[in-house]
């Protein structure tokens, strides 16, 4: 699959959030030194932090579509990095 960026990848903000749409989510926070989103994942009763890539790094498996940022206060859950 070929997916096109609403939000180009060079214009993503390290830390931010944004509303989006992949498999499993639809808000994600961009981490630029690992150049990947991260978002909470809900599977088999688990509740887990997963990473996905953006459109320009994959043509194959499931990416995060960022659409729009959003403010902190919009998200119902903060979205830690690795190590925070």
């Amino acid at each position: 699959m070929n997916y096109d960026p609403i939000i180009p990848k060079n214009q993503l903000v390290h830390g931010a959030y944004y509303r989006g749409s992949c498999r499993n989510a639809s808000i994600a926070r961009w981490n630029r030194e690992e150049q990947r989103f991260y978002h909470w994942r809900f599977k088999f009763g688990n509740t887990f932090i997963e990473t996905i890539k953006c459109p320009e790094d994959d043509s194959y498996y499931d990416v995060f579509i960022a659409e729009a940022p959003i403010e902190l206060p919009e998200v119902d859950k903060v979205i830690p990095f690795k190590g925070e």
